[in-house]
């Protein structure tokens, strides 16, 4: 009983969220992660704006006109589940992951660390340890999802704190056919 309340509450956040980007949450979504294969797809993302090995404080807000460039390098099909998200916490230290078929209708979804953010410690004249964290130009990320061969494209989004509650920021979108 338990289990279904939060499934259901899990469902209501998922279609308010992503109604705000315009991706229908239908009720099987997350769901179809239950297949007896994925898919693993590795990519490079790079800002085209910034050179290879450039670091930004991540305290300044991203003002990114361009969308980063992102490849696929590598598509392997693996056997196996892949874990179902319990919860959907978000946070400014995270990328957010949509699977969305052509009809833009979420199949699958994953949240991850996000694999621009370094961070680091340096001393302050008083000797304490004073923590910055800072995106890098230049990543190599794994991302693994179902498959499923209704899924389009992976839409990739940054949670934005509004003040009240997540907005996602559109950072990539990576075909999959």
């Amino acid at each position: 009983m338990e289990k279904n309340r939060r499934e259901t509450v899990q469902q209501e956040q998922l279609k308010k969220l992503m109604s705000r980007v315009g991706i229908d949450v239908l009720e099987i979504a997350g769901r179809t992660d239950q297949s007896r294969s994925y898919r693993e797809l590795k990519i490079t993302w790079t800002n085209p704006t910034k050179s290879t090995t450039e670091v930004r404080s991540a305290a300044t807000p991203e003002q990114q006109t361009q969308a980063p460039n992102v490849s696929v390098i590598e598509d392997k099909k693996r056997s196996g589940t892949l874990p179902r998200h319990r919860s959907l916490e978000l946070s400014p230290a995270h990328i957010f992951i949509a699977a969305v078929d052509a009809a833009d209708k979420l199949r699958w979804w994953s949240i991850m660390p996000d694999p621009r953010l370094v961070r680091g410690e340096t001393q302050t004249a008083t000797g304490e340890l004073r923590r910055e964290d800072y995106y890098v130009s230049n990543v190599t990320l794994l991302v693994a999802f179902p498959d499923d061969p209704e899924i389009a494209n992976l839409r990739f989004y940054h949670p934005v704190w509004n003040g009240t509650d997540f907005d996602l920021k559109a950072l990539a979108v990576v075909p999959t056919r």
